[in-house]
């Protein structure tokens, strides 16, 4: 009787699945990250969000939040902390 709902799943299914699931995350954290990076270094130099958009070929919309939060800290521009904001606010 205590077994008659037991479903059986493979271990190293379920690890391998983890462990992709990680990768996948770690790569698009790493892909905001360089975008952050890029964002404050145009910022720098006086960048407007739009410009900064068409020069990394991407949407305002994924470029203005991050302009926003890294203009916030001007000049102590810090990556991590734009990525923890924008993260936060999602």
């Amino acid at each position: 009787m205590m077994f008659d709902n037991f479903q059986a799943y493979d271990v190293q299914e379920t690890r391998r699945v983890s462990r992709e699931e990680g990768r996948i995350e770690g790569k698009i954290e790493g892909e905001q990250l360089l975008l952050i990076k890029l964002v404050i270094k145009k910022l720098e130099k006086n960048y407007s969000a739009e410009q900064i958009a068409e020069i990394l070929e991407e949407s305002l919309d994924t470029i203005q939040p991050i302009y926003d939060i890294a203009l916030r800290q001007a000049p102590d521009y810090n990556t991590d902390k734009v990525f923890e904001e924008l993260n936060s606010n999602k």
